[in-house]
């Protein structure tokens, strides 16, 4: 798991060395859980803009070129949903990236059921085919290719699903050693 900070806030260091201790033990929990590998993870600590941004760099890595108009709108959309957002997983060139929102990680009890959710993410998006999957998602999102507004919405729905399976992941957060 590689940790960069890229905008320090008043937590970076404390979550920083958080996930040091826990994030192997959270990924093998997440991975027992779900029945997957967890891929190679960069971990990125950030503020709400910062998990935007990181989101919409490493969407455009592998969706391909997307005209401004969609860029503008989704880093707008983005950075609106960001806010509040405690994290972001997205997949990048060599694995998966998981932004988080260091502002709203005061309380590091919290910071370890975000990671163990996101982890969660990673490895569902690092099963069989998904990755692919997400890809052709990605880019009918950036407008790149056109696909139906039924694969849209299965999609869509298994992203509901997934985000539920991840949401039930936080309870392994207990486990984690000082919790």
């Amino acid at each position: 798991m590689n940790i960069t900070i890229d905008r320090r806030g008043r937590n970076a260091r404390r979550i920083e060395q958080r996930i040091r201790e826990v994030g192997d033990h959270a990924g093998r929990l997440a991975a027992r859980h779900l029945g997957g590998r967890l891929p190679t993870v960069d971990v990125l600590l950030t503020d709400g803009r910062g998990v935007a941004a990181a989101r919409q760099r490493a969407d455009l890595s592998l969706a391909g070129h997307a005209n401004w108009r969609r860029r503008a709108v989704d880093r707008v959309i983005g950075d609106w949903h960001a806010r509040h957002a405690y994290a972001a997983t997205t997949l990048n060139p060599h694995g998966a990236l998981v932004a988080i929102n260091s502002s709203m990680h005061s309380d590091l009890r919290e910071l370890d059921r975000t990671l163990i959710h996101e982890l969660g993410h990673t490895i569902q998006l690092n099963q069989p085919g998904a990755r692919d999957r997400h890809i052709t998602y990605l880019r009918q999102q950036y407008g790149i290719t056109q696909h139906s507004k039924a694969d849209q919405r299965e999609y869509e729905q298994l992203m509901d699903v997934r985000e539920q399976q991840a949401a039930n992941l936080e309870a392994l957060a207990r486990q984690l050693p000082n919790h």
